[in-house]
């Protein structure tokens, strides 16, 4: 069986938490794999880039930095904080649909790819969408009196 290809294979096997083996069906086998790499491949992103959620997206804009250029001041903050209402302001002006694509790529870690594949289109599609959104949400964010670069 070494070598051979999973399609080539008579009988495909893994291996249980006990360490016994388990006889089960090509497309277990192929699942069981394409989910270890896609398991692997979050853990990579996440070491990455870290993980971004609402609640710690105020605290992580902009670490401080002692003696930096970007020293955490009270009027830094309390810009941050201002402008930290207004997006979350903007984010619930948006449609639920919409709102609910960007917490999908962008705050529970979820690839275009798959995106796609739970709403049933194209990568494309939900690019193009993700774009349109964005540049809605960049107007609203931009009616409010924040410009770009406010973090």
């Amino acid at each position: 069986m070494r070598g051979k290809k999973p399609s080539e294979r008579d009988k495909y096997v893994l291996r249980a938490d006990s360490g016994t083996f388990v006889e089960v069906t090509r497309e277990v086998y192929l699942e069981w794999h394409r989910a270890g790499r896609r398991e692997r491949y979050q853990m990579e992103k996440k070491r990455a880039h870290g993980v971004c959620s609402l609640e710690t997206l105020g605290e992580t804009i902009r670490p401080a930095i002692p003696g930096g250029y970007w020293e955490n001041t009270p009027e830094e903050n309390a810009v941050r904080s201002a402008c930290m209402e207004k997006l979350r302001e903007s984010l619930a002006c948006l449609p639920e649909q919409d709102a609910r694509l960007l917490r999908m790529l962008f705050f529970e870690e979820m690839t275009v790819t798959d995106a796609a594949l739970s709403y049933g289109c194209s990568r494309k599609s939900i690019q193009k969408r993700r774009d349109k959104i964005l540049g809605q949400l960049r107007v609203e964010m931009e009616s409010r009196g924040i410009i770009s670069g406010c973090f």
